[in-house]
């Protein structure tokens, strides 16, 4: 939702996304503008890098989740 009502092309290609993501891409294509002269360049907008992506997002959780386990286990082995 970052690039809404812009072209996203940039920030799509920057993402790195998966070969089923362009597929997906080319069946929501709905067709080509075609651009005169008097046309103003699209200047895109740069991108900021400060979202963490899902997969940082992901990789933190399972962090958590496996230093919660540790520490019930641990709990558990000292207390039983």
């Amino acid at each position: 939702m970052d690039v809404a009502g812009q072209d996203a092309t940039l920030a799509f290609e920057d993402v790195g996304h998966s070969d089923e993501a362009r597929e997906i891409l080319n069946g929501l294509l709905v067709g080509t503008l075609k651009r005169t002269a008097s046309d103003p360049t699209p200047v895109a907008s740069p991108s900021s890098t400060s979202h963490p992506t899902s997969s940082d997002a992901g990789t933190t959780l399972y962090a958590f989740c496996f230093v919660a386990a540790l520490v019930a286990f641990g709990a558990y082995k000292m207390y039983a």
